[in-house]
């Protein structure tokens, strides 16, 4: 029997992946030559022991794998109730979040070789949620070829393919949602207080969802810092760039293309003399950034940083405008001293 150690790091996303591809390739042998032992551990600069028990550390998060079977709705209740006594909830598992971790919870699916419920579910077919109303992405590539299809499975699970039997790896499908099933917990999300929603590992809330009006950079971030939220907490102006944030999904499809130009808490010094601006936990934002539009930033006197959607991209970039401006804005939650 031999047996084989594979650390996973996330140093470089791309040597990540190349470690991954690695690592799919030796389990596949492994499970077409009897005697080849794979153990895959991953190493992303967590300690293992912050998942704690039953839940195991797979990339950036913390997961249990059940070894009871029940129905959906079963599951999703066990989970809930498994829910940690501080500020992080315990769900049914949700993709979606980053490709990487899409990858490697599929992964993950494949060692196991059972059927596991994930949190995704229909009710009229053409629209698939996850549990925090995110729409699920119908194109996504999670999806096995012809998943979803148009039947009365309305709720989704992750397995092996059974498309193909020479590739092996998992995808999620379609099944009914009466079936008894193992399923797949999750943890490490922040419970979000009333009125915001969770993308990712943070707390984000639209100014819409008050009704409140365009209002200037500085305006706006006073109305953020003044939101009573969890204890311990607090929030401010959105910013990009934080560790296991979701900067796509923020940038992208919650506040560009709904709002058009969004404030975001980032700013420049009039007394500067570079043209480097500042985001407002002190790190700085170089006018080398990948997030700048291409013919940003102007480094104008107290210019802020906002988000702008280039239709004809089909990208979300930041750009800077006077501080002045109204424009809509987006708020955060912050753990005290973040």
């Amino acid at each position: 029997s031999i047996s084989l150690v594979f650390y996973v790091t996330s140093q470089s996303s791309i040597m990540c992946y190349k470690h991954y591809l690695l690592i799919l390739a030796i389990v596949g042998l492994a499970n077409i030559l009897p005697g080849v032992n794979c153990e895959i551990t991953t190493n992303d600069g967590i300690d293992s022991s912050e998942c704690k028990l039953p839940f195991q550390t797979v990339n950036n998060g913390c997961y249990y794998f059940s070894d009871k079977e029940m129905d959906f709705n079963q599951a999703v209740s066990y989970c809930e109730s498994l829910t940690y006594a501080h500020n992080y909830e315990i769900t049914l598992a949700m993709l979606d979040y980053d490709k990487y971790e899409d990858q490697a919870l599929l992964h993950a699916v494949t060692v196991r070789n059972k059927t596991f419920w994930v949190c995704g579910k229909t009710e009229d077919v053409s629209t698939w949620k996850w549990l925090d109303e995110r729409d699920v992405n119908l194109n996504a590539p999670f999806w096995d070829i012809d998943e979803p299809g148009s039947g009365e499975n309305k709720c989704m699970v992750a397995q092996r393919n059974v498309q193909n039997s020479a590739i092996i790896r998992s995808y999620v499908y379609d099944h009914g949602c009466s079936d008894s099933n193992h399923f797949i917990c999750q943890t490490g999300t922040i419970n979000c207080p009333e009125d915001f929603i969770r993308i990712g590992n943070y707390c984000y809330m639209k100014s819409s969802t008050f009704g409140i009006p365009r209002l200037s950079w500085k305006e706006a971030r006073d109305y953020c810092q003044s939101l009573s939220v969890h204890e311990g907490n607090q929030a401010d102006l959105a910013v990009l760039g934080m560790p296991d944030q979701d900067d796509y999904h923020l940038m992208d499809n919650l506040v560009a293309r709904i709002h058009g130009d969004t404030w975001i808490g980032a700013y420049r010094n009039a007394g500067r003399t570079d043209c480097n601006y500042q985001w407002i936990d002190g790190r700085e934002l170089s006018q080398e950034s990948i997030y700048w539009h291409f013919n940003a930033p102007y480094c104008e006197g107290n210019n802020s940083v906002r988000l702008s959607h280039v239709s004809n991209k089909n990208r979300t970039y930041i750009g800077d405008s006077s501080e002045t401006t109204e424009y809509p804005f987006i708020c955060q939650m912050f753990k005290q001293g973040q």
